[in-house]
């Protein structure tokens, strides 16, 4: 089951919305917000209540909405969130957030199925990937590879730095951490460094923003780093 979030001031785009998503196989769980205050209320305690966030760049006032989507991308990476709007003037705004769409109303229903269907097929394989380590001087354990922020080599170990905060300490080099997450995103840019691009929120001339810290990029991996991060980047549009 997919949890939808609508967030319309004006009744009829909600049931607009609605109508295109009741026309999918999909099973939702879709409630509706005319309001940003709301919404808002309901996230606040639990920024993951809802799988996909459907707004309107401009709810009840200029860029309302795209401000509210650059606070849930800050705390929640996996949301699915696309705009459906009257107006084309943020539209390079909105894919700052990596919104899955950019729909102008009325929209072709088959546009926001789309968007349900890329969000619910192309990441599930990312979201239920796992990766079993054994923790130093403890038992073996599973981390969501979706979970994982950056890892860093520190003496002989690996330090896995995870979205809650909490780290993994194992005994593994760092090479063989590369090839194990290679295919999830995982981007080796520096000798001592690993990031999961899904929380890169900006790459700079020598080092990634992540999470209010800067990851150095080594010269070394700078040229494949920088054709990696834009493939992503261009993957997400």
């Amino acid at each position: 089951m997919i949890r939808v979030a609508i967030c319309q001031k004006k009744k009829d785009m909600r049931e607009y919305i609605k109508a295109a998503l009741e026309m999918m196989e999909e099973e939702f769980q879709m409630v509706e917000f005319s309001n940003l205050d709301d919404l808002k209320e309901n996230m606040d305690s639990q920024w993951t209540s809802f799988d996909m966030v459907v707004l309107g760049t401009s709810v009840q006032k200029k860029c309302d909405g795209l401000s509210f989507a650059a606070k849930l991308r800050s705390k929640n990476k996996s949301a699915g969130i696309v705009f459906v709007t009257e107006s084309k003037a943020y539209y390079a705004e909105a894919f700052r957030v990596f919104a899955l769409g950019y729909l102008l109303y009325p929209f072709d229903v088959k546009e926001l199925q789309n968007c349900v269907y890329f969000f619910n097929h192309k990441p599930y394989a990312e979201r239920r990937s796992t990766w079993m380590i054994k923790e130093k001087g403890a038992n073996w354990c599973r981390i969501y590879c979706r979970n994982i922020v950056y890892i860093e080599s520190h003496n002989r170990d690996i330090v896995i730095h995870l979205e809650d905060g909490t780290q993994k300490h194992s005994r593994i080099k760092l090479n063989d951490a590369e090839n194990r997450l290679a295919a999830y995103n995982f981007l080796r840019c520096h000798q001592s460094y690993i990031v999961n691009l899904h929380f890169v929120d900006e790459m700079l001339n020598n080092s990634f923003h992540v999470q209010s810290r800067e990851i150095p990029i080594s010269r070394k991996y700078q040229k494949q780093v920088k054709e990696a991060y834009y493939n992503y980047m261009f993957s997400k549009m």
